[in-house]
């Protein structure tokens, strides 16, 4: 069999990959942004972040219409996957990690998809074409458009003129890569597919690597205190003493900062007082009447304190102090037990 060897300008394909990548990590950039709590908001505001990753959704809808595989089975799929897996999203956390895995497999996959369309037509079209049923040789056909030389075939004069009229119109109308190509295997006058060269192929491993690495970074983060962690857990509520007369009875600092310490022996993932994320440089001070957690006065009597674990296990861990309350006089304590709440990120 007689090859045809093609140079490619690897500068440009790579120049691509490059324009490619930055894109690709912009919009999961700006996801990520987006779904951080801001400072000093307590709400999720998660409707108004679903919104947004459905905004991500549709613009990936549209580049599958306009390189038109908006129709073919595995694009409707990884598209509706996107859009079922926002909706079932019941926290900031669970939607980025939505986002983190649905963005980049659905570009992929409708670029795969558009990759297999160019090919059916272009095949398709080489074998209408006279002179390829006409040749008795065995060769690789090598189809390259570009946006500045228009459509090369090696051999040359292999194709008639109207049929790259036809490629050029029909195969070739996206501007999804600055240089595409497609190779066929020509055996007795029939054409088939060999491969296409796909300009991701420069940057899958790298993709793959970027992906896992902020995967890895998020879930520090989540564990650190930075990020919103969700997960089933307690609610804890102290009250001052009913009919408080002394300081005992009174909640103070110290009263709270066992209670986090004994919620973290047990084995919590994470706790926030008030409102206010615990991280391993947090305070937990009285000033006067106040309390004050992170630098920030929390709402008191009570005294709302969240950790996320093992419901069972946090609240028998808090078991002593409760008990010595009782006995002894002091605040009290309500324990509620839920199947998911979220902890907000430290916000500094």
């Amino acid at each position: 069999m007689k090859t045809i060897h093609v140079h490619v300008k690897e500068n440009k394909l790579l120049l691509f990959s490059i324009i490619l990548l930055v894109l690709n990590t912009l919009l999961l950039t700006i996801g990520i942004n987006f779904l951080r709590p801001l400072e000093g908001q307590l709400s999720d505001n998660l409707d108004e972040k679903k919104i947004f990753a459905e905004e991500i959704v549709e613009y990936n809808s549209q580049l599958a219409q306009k390189l038109e595989v908006d129709k073919r089975p595995r694009v409707i799929e990884v598209l509706s996957r996107f859009y079922y897996e926002i909706n079932l999203a019941s926290g900031s956390e669970e939607l980025y990690k939505v986002i983190l895995t649905n963005g980049r497999t659905v570009q992929e996959t409708i670029l795969r998809e558009y990759e297999s369309h160019q090919q059916d037509i272009i095949l398709t079209l080489v074998n209408q074409d006279p002179k390829i049923r006409e040749t008795d040789s065995d060769l690789i056909v090598t189809i390259t458009y570009d946006f500045e030389s228009g459509i090369v075939v090696e051999p040359e004069g292999l194709l008639e003129e109207d049929t790259l009229e036809e490629i050029s119109k029909t195969a070739f109308q996206s501007d999804v890569s600055p240089r595409q190509i497609v190779e066929l295997e020509l055996e007795s006058g029939q054409a088939k597919p060999i491969a296409t060269h796909n300009p991701l192929d420069h940057i899958n491993i790298l993709t793959n690597e970027l992906n896992s690495l902020r995967s890895v970074l998020y879930e520090t983060r989540v564990a650190a205190g930075f990020a919103e962690m969700t997960g089933e857990g307690v609610i804890i509520r102290v009250y001052d003493a009913d009919n408080a007369h002394t300081s005992d009875a009174i909640v103070h600092d110290s009263d709270i900062r066992d209670l986090v310490n004994e919620l973290f022996n047990s084995e919590a993932r994470g706790v926030a007082v008030g409102d206010q994320r615990i991280i391993a440089t947090s305070h937990i001070r009285c000033v006067g009447s106040i309390i004050r957690v992170n630098d920030k006065s929390i709402p008191v009597n009570p005294v709302i304190i969240k950790a996320v674990g093992n419901p069972e296990v946090l609240a028998s861990g808090l078991d002593i102090i409760s008990t010595y309350y009782e006995i002894w006089g002091g605040p009290r304590i309500e324990i509620e037990k839920v199947d998911k709440l979220t902890l907000p990120g430290y916000s500094g």
